[in-house]
């Protein structure tokens, strides 16, 4: 494998964020002296230290497609790994992104559907394993959280490394591979709303040469959710198998199997009741509005992946990952109208909306790369080069029947109202008007090219990247051209303090004409960002901070033709980020916090975050002990309702909870109580201009043991 450049006594931190422009005279100051609690060989330059002999598979899942470490990348990016995952207890993806800087976990509250989300105030894209896996909405499962090694967000406009995206950056999951090492875990797990989880995870060598590695990932759950008559249960089982035929190679099939039966959990909740004093009283956080028996959200995928890494030179090597992947989503469900009802606080009947979806998506996706090092005088160059390819193809068959689904009183739902002929798709040729159907097909082929340089104490990163986007639903079609850059330069001072500063681009195309039939351009984006990040040596805690500002341009606004938009619009969002995370002594901690500066029509994004999670470990008092303590403070929001009366808030109010855990190891078996919202806080993740609000988890507490060989 190639070389690789690693700070003495340095191990890999559990986050790497960015760092703040205003901060960037510290740095210089800093870089003269040591600070007190680094360790006494501060002064040490960083040493090159030569791997030779060992596959590196991590570039494979690397969410930066070079071989580096993250503390000497001039972007911002963070990683909770499997540790972290289990200290908190997290039954979701979701549940880990509310621990990270910048970043909005839950943003809609309880929902089955998806783990939504927020980075820096934009929707991310999520990825699994470096390939995008999600088309669409609603056609495809949910990521089960313990099907992965490591979650990892990538801040900020990215199109260089994956192509078309959102300006907000992507979330990226690494999934569980073999190792050669015999081990693994059996897990049970039972908790509140009738929670029963039964889970394993076993890897090792199939024979005496390591030639030959395999891992099973299972698990299946068996559960009620938050909101009355609605499952959530979920079945995966997730085998791989890596073949070595040499030192330098090795492919990894991996296939995946997930089920997931679950309903309606997002209610879309009137704002009299939730947000606002109602006449009648609160609305109850586990009220169900559509029909039991009927309503349904149940997802079933297969993907198969490979990946291929050989290796032929210490210093060059191919890495290719390849997924295909198919999936099925049964949707029905009930929900209270959008109408002029919303707008009495004391409501207290609803007039419901029924929606009946069969949704399929049919994935293949790529990437091909090679990586390399190589010197030009004094300058040492690690590049990485190559393609990628996505064919998604969604399809959809629908039903809207806007105020069909009869009335039903809020605070006391009375049930059993499915009009005729609503127990399939199949049973609605009467309803041809309201019946309407899509598939969609979107090809992408991107070529990439970056190069990090580093010269004495100066790193210098550099990009380059051009895609073809092209879609077609129906007889229209879309085709787009885009050619994007990024460039950051870090200087690390021998104290462990590096300033950096860094510029990146994204492309997302529209697919969508307007009312002179012309084709949207793609929105753009653009962000500068800078900052410090610091590690003392010796230890393996990392305090990040950094600025930045996103500039988005062909935004959509609302034309002069009712019903259609013109692009003409520009907006900037600017803020800052703070993380910490690593280890004191006994202590392991993640700190967090952001300040984000919106435009009050942008809705759901709170303009400040802070979140700690501390763990201890007192094995030193009690051998086997450790404990933990979280808090999550969630600002305001804005509704987007300037509503002069006062009747209706312009925003969504702060929430602060609390989250805890303990456990205990004894030899091979280890056991744990985790409680999230501690003290049952009721609270809401959002109320929108439309006329609804989210709540949010009530208090969760799970109990599990696990065997670990």
């Amino acid at each position: 494998m190639s070389t690789a450049r690693i700070k003495s006594m340095q191990k890999a931190s559990p986050v790497i964020s960015g760092i703040s422009r205003s901060l960037l005279a510290l740095a210089i100051a800093a870089g003269g002296s040591s600070v007190a609690f680094a360790a006494d060989n501060t002064g040490e330059r960083i040493e090159e230290v030569n791997v030779v002999g060992e596959l590196n598979l991590s570039r494979q899942t690397s969410i930066g497609k070079l071989d580096i470490p993250v503390d000497e990348t001039p972007f911002s990016i963070s990683l909770r790994d499997k540790d972290f995952l289990d200290s908190i207890g997290a039954k979701s993806v979701q549940d880990a992104l509310q621990y990270v800087a910048g970043v909005n976990g839950g943003t809609y509250g309880v929902d089955a559907r998806g783990d939504w989300s927020t980075v820096r105030g934009v929707d991310p894209v999520m990825f699994i394993d470096g390939l995008q896996s999600i088309f669409g909405s609603y056609t495809s499962s949910r990521a089960n959280a313990y099907a992965f090694e490591r979650v990892e967000i990538l801040k900020g406009p990215s199109s260089v490394l994956y192509g078309q995206g959102s300006t907000g950056g992507i979330v990226n999951l690494v999934s569980k591979r073999p190792k050669s090492e015999f081990g693994g875990e059996v897990m049970v797990q039972a908790g509140d709303y009738d929670r029963m989880v039964v889970a394993g995870d076993v890897t090792g060598a199939i024979d005496s040469s390591d030639q030959w590695l395999y891992r099973v990932v299972g698990y299946d759950r068996d559960a009620d959710a938050q909101v009355d008559h609605v499952d959530d249960n979920s079945t995966l089982f997730m085998p791989s198998v890596s073949w070595r035929p040499s030192a330098n190679t090795e492919i990894t099939f991996l296939t995946t199997y997930q089920k997931d039966e679950s309903g309606t959990t997002t209610a879309f909740l009137p704002w009299g009741g939730t947000r606002i004093d109602n006449v009648n009283g609160d609305i109850p956080t586990d009220t169900f509005l559509s029909e039991p028996g009927w309503d349904k959200y149940d997802t079933e995928q297969t993907s198969y992946s490979v990946w291929v890494d050989h290796r032929f030179s210490d210093s060059w090597a191919l890495n290719a990952g390849l997924r295909y992947s198919e999936g099925d989503v049964d949707y029905n469900s009930m929900w209270a109208t959008f109408d002029g009802t919303r707008s009495n606080p004391d409501i207290s009947e609803v007039v419901r909306t029924i929606y009946m979806s069969d949704a399929s998506s049919d994935l293949l996706i790529f990437d091909l790369r090679m990586s390399g090092e190589f010197t030009t005088g004094l300058f040492e160059h690690q590049v990485s080069f190559g393609l990628d390819s996505q064919d998604a193809t969604t399809t959809k068959d629908n039903l809207y029947l806007y105020g069909f689904g009869g009335t039903i009183d809020i605070f006391d739902p009375v049930y059993g109202y499915v009009p005729t002929g609503l127990s399939s798709l199949n049973d609605l040729e009467s309803l041809t008007d309201y019946w309407y159907g899509s598939e969609t097909d979107t090809e992408q082929l991107g070529f990439y090219f970056q190069d990090q340089i580093s010269f004495q104490n100066w790193i210098i990163t550099t990009g380059i990247r051009r895609d073809n986007a092209k879609s077609e639903a129906g007889d229209t079609s879309f085709d787009d051209d885009a050619t994007t850059m990024r460039f950051g330069v870090m200087y690390a001072f021998d104290s462990g303090v590096t300033p950096y500063i860094s510029y990146s681009e994204s492309f997302e195309p529209v697919n969508d004409s307007d009312e002179n039939g012309t084709p949207y351009k793609p929105v753009e984006g653009e962000q500068i960002e800078a900052g410090i990040k610091y590690q003392p040596e010796g230890t393996n805690l990392l305090v990040t901070a950094s600025a930045f500002e996103i500039k988005q341009k062909n935004l959509l606004v609302d034309s002069d033709t009712v019903g259609y938009q013109t692009q003409v619009g520009e907006a900037k969002l600017d803020g800052f980020e703070l993380e910490a995370a690593g280890k004191l002594g006994d202590l392991s901690l993640v700190a967090n916090y952001s300040s984000l500066n919106i435009d009050e029509d942008i809705e759901a994004v709170p303009e400040e975050q802070f979140s700690v999670w501390g763990n201890y470990d007192f094995s030193s008092l009690l051998p086997g002990l450790n404990a933990g303590i979280g808090v999550r403070y969630v600002g305001e929001s804005s509704t987007g309702i300037n509503d002069s009366t006062g009747t209706f808030p312009s925003y969504n109010p702060s929430y602060t909870l609390y989250d805890a855990a303990i456990g205990y190891t004894l030899e091979s078996w280890k056991f744990q109580l985790n409680a999230k919202n501690l003290t049952d806080e009721v609270h809401t993740t959002a109320c929108l201009s439309r006329g609804d609000c989210f709540y949010g988890e009530r208090r969760y507490v799970t109990a599990e043991a696990r065997y670990i060989f």
